[in-house]
């Protein structure tokens, strides 16, 4: 009896796509978020290269050149010590990043470490952890961190520790909020009964899932950090040294010239601080819109 040919099916190969690969190309969809992308990435440029790219020292003037107004040869004119503003601004960036990076990354590992250990062993661990995040939530912002601030003295690392204390909670409480939705999930069910220790559920199985929303709010904290650092500079909490570029100190030195025609001394500062606020914020809202699950087509 000959033998019957079977028909052969062939299959294209599927490929996966994972959340992370459908969020990028998502986020690199929406204009506001690239545009936002692009700002974070001039800023990122200036504060690398300012050494290379600004055409005066930012510590350096002559005081029978100050308050020039914008000009060929100073683009955004001079401040009160006829120091270029251009070249202050360009290196004020280092400062202003510097502390919105450290604060952020500060307080996110202290937040998702407090929210995982809170979350994760629930009972009366949970309790007493989230009432100390409760004690410190209902403290006003601004007043604990200049009260960290007066305690431990001036600088950009110092205005780095207040606000990252400051956002310790807000990184906790969101972490806390997905474990606990997670921690009961079939998979981590799985996870038990093959004798997986409860570390490894943790840190391979639950944590993943649950920082995705703290992404977002990383994003959007470092723009906080931003206006916070230069509240805090324009308060006086800033760099102790005046030559010291900083987007906020720079603001104090010409708030008293506002109305005897030098406005431009803080306007340019003040752009920069709104051009690198914004930048943030849309990335931010960019990244919440990628990584939304229910936006996935």
């Amino acid at each position: 009896m000959a033998g019957v040919a079977l028909p052969q099916v062939l299959e294209a190969p599927i490929k996966g796509s994972s959340l992370w690969r459908d969020a990028a190309r998502r986020l690199m969809r929406n204009p506001a978020a690239m545009f936002g992308l692009f700002l974070i990435g001039t800023f990122v440029f200036v504060a690398v290269f300012a050494p290379f790219i600004s055409p005066y020292s930012p510590t350096e003037g002559t005081i029978i050149h100050r308050f020039l107004p914008p000009s060929g040869t100073h683009l955004l004119g001079t401040d009160l010590q006829g120091r270029d503003i251009f070249s202050r601004i360009l290196w004020g960036a280092r400062s202003s990043l510097w502390v919105s990076v450290l604060s952020v990354t500060i307080g996110l590992t202290l937040g998702v470490s407090f929210g995982a250990i809170s979350g994760f062993l629930g009972g009366w661990v949970d309790f007493w952890m989230m009432r100390a995040v409760d004690i410190v939530l209902s403290l006003p912002g601004l007043l604990l961190t200049i009260t960290i601030v007066l305690f431990l003295g001036p600088g950009l690392n110092t205005i780095a520790l207040a606000i990252a204390i400051e956002n310790v909670p807000i990184f906790a409480r969101l972490v806390r909020s997905g474990i606990l939705a997670l921690k009961e999930s079939d998979f981590v069910l799985a996870a038990r009964s093959i004798g997986a220790s409860q570390a490894r559920i943790l840190l391979q199985h639950v944590m993943p899932n649950a920082l995705t929303p703290v992404i977002v709010q990383g994003t959007l904290a470092l723009a906080t950090a931003i206006v916070d650092a230069a509240g805090l500079g324009y308060l006086g909490f800033g760099p102790q040294d005046p030559a010291t570029p900083e987007w906020g100190t720079m603001l104090t030195d010409t708030q008293r010239y506002l109305t005897s025609g030098a406005a431009f001394t803080a306007l340019f500062p003040g752009i920069a601080i709104i051009l690198a606020v914004l930048g943030f914020n849309l990335l931010g809202d960019g990244l919440r819109e990628a990584l939304d699950p229910r936006l996935k087509r």
